[in-house]
């Protein structure tokens, strides 16, 4: 593959005329068909806990749930796998999972305590709250470990480990969380409702009899890193409250970059992860971080679903360069339970929100070098670039199917950032079983560690997201 850059309008000045100079021909100037594409992987509405609220125009790729620790590991150092492996199984030959594991949940947990029961029996510090009133689960009280405690740090730790070592890298995991501290582990002891501030009551000596604490800062670090050190080639999310431990995320040299996870979209509070007592090069960190790893959200839930308007959830999206979006936790049954324009705002949401990829110009040539040249102008007309590897698949129709044409160099598509368009050249030969001749070619985004496909924004597509791009010859 040869990358070429045209970014810079004096090199596009320069490079434009020499393509006919070169004998290079225009096969096609494809235009966005404006349709709505909003669930390509890491992407538009990802699958929120099976709750799948807003109509999607396709089989979403990624799914996310989250575990309790408890689930996980029912007994010291004895790990129990099978929900995620019965998840995994669930999801088909395209589909990946994405997950978080929580310590506790004042409004959800089935039985008021999320951590392994041997943890808790030897951890003295660990305390009750009332749980969220009008819980579903009908528990009157939730379990608070001893974040502080160096025992529940160190099996902490352990779990992790035992969850790299089976999927670390493994291409069916879309994301992680870096989610572990305080309530449904999302880095603040707030969310409370039956507080009136919705705190955890750390000064009611009467229900913190043994005078636990909130996490320190090493602790919530320590947390933190138990989940990167075991996931390297993971993509990994970190939490946005706790701002020391979203800024010491981000800054490990983790080799796939650790992007971020808000779940307050909607609501007023949403912007707050960039505001307050930063320096400029923190706030920087965190607001261009988008650039390198990928910013997936959920909706606050509750009362604020639409608090920011529904013109004002959309330019969320938009604005925070936003990649995939929670289609859940929108405090109703159905798509029907919404207002018309309530629908409207989501529907727009998730078409606004990631990359949308287009070839707005395809060039050929044929010569002694390389049976077909292709020149491919790549554009994303999104708000955010694609993360996960993607090459570049041509196809022919002969005799009535398919063929793939054989690439004889590289094909990775780089990174596209909205604005910044760049050209990518292969060059292909026909198959062994395809007479020379003129075929009609047709493009393709693969991922090349498993079947996934990307949807683009062109007319003629196929339901392995192959789209025409006009036809060539190939000697």
């Amino acid at each position: 593959m040869r990358t070429v850059l045209t970014a810079l309008a004096g090199l596009m000045l320069m490079a434009a005329p020499s393509w006919a100079q070169d004998g290079w021909t225009t096969l096609a100037t494809p235009a966005d068909n404006g349709a709505v594409i909003d669930t390509n992987p890491m992407q538009g509405f990802y699958d929120w806990i099976d709750a799948g609220i807003v109509p999607v125009s396709r089989p979403a790729t990624d799914h996310y749930t989250r575990f309790t620790w408890a689930e996980l590991e029912p007994r010291e150092g004895v790990y129990d796998f099978s929900p995620l492996e019965k998840a995994l199984a669930a999801l088909g030959p395209k589909g990946r999972l994405a997950f978080g594991v929580m310590p506790m949940d004042t409004c959800c947990s089935q039985t008021g305590v999320d951590v392994p029961a041997y943890l808790k029996d030897k951890m003295a510090r660990g305390w009750w709250i009332k749980a969220d009133p009008g819980n579903w689960t009908h528990v009157a009280e939730t379990y608070v470990p001893d974040w502080n405690d160096p025992y529940y740090i160190e099996r902490w730790r352990q779990l992790w480990q035992a969850i790299g070592a089976k999927y670390n890298g493994d291409p069916r995991i879309a994301w992680v969380d870096l989610r572990g501290y305080g309530n449904w582990g999302e880095g603040h002891i707030a969310g409370a409702s039956a507080y009136q501030d919705t705190h955890f009551p750390y000064g009611d000596t009467a229900a913190n009899t043994h005078g636990a604490a909130p996490g320190t800062l090493e602790t919530r670090l320590a947390i933190a890193d138990a989940i990167a050190d075991a996931l390297p080639d993971t993509q990994l999310l970190s939490m946005t409250d706790d701002k020391d431990m979203l800024l010491h995320a981000l800054r490990r040299p983790q080799r796939v970059p650790i992007g971020m996870r808000r779940d307050s979209w909607g609501s007023l509070w949403f912007e707050n992860y960039a505001q307050g007592d930063l320096a400029p090069e923190d706030r920087a960190l965190i607001l261009d971080r988008w650039k390198t790893a990928p910013f997936v959200v959920e909706s606050y839930g509750w009362t604020k679903v639409f608090e920011a308007g529904d013109d004002g959830i959309v330019r969320q999206i938009a604005t925070h360069h936003v990649s995939a979006i929670g289609n859940g936790n929108f405090s109703v049954h159905a798509w029907s339970d919404l207002s018309r324009d309530h629908q409207t705002a989501l529907i727009q949401s998730g078409a606004v929100a990631g990359y949308r990829y287009l070839p707005a110009a395809v060039r050929v040539k044929s010569s002694g070098d390389c049976p077909l040249d292709v020149a491919i102008d790549w554009r994303n007309n999104g708000v955010a670039p694609a993360y996960d590897p993607w090459r570049v698949r041509l196809w022919i129709k002969a005799g009535g199917a398919m063929k793939p044409l054989t690439v004889q160099s590289e094909d990775n598509l780089p990174r596209l950032l909205p604005g910044e368009p760049q050209t990518v050249v292969a060059c292909y030969s026909r198959p062994g079983d395809v007479a020379a001749g003129r075929y009609d070619l047709y493009v393709q985004l693969a991922d090349p560690r498993s079947p996934r496909t990307m949807a683009l924004p062109l007319d003629g597509g196929d339901g392995d997201d192959r789209y025409p791009l006009g036809t060539a010859s190939i000697p």
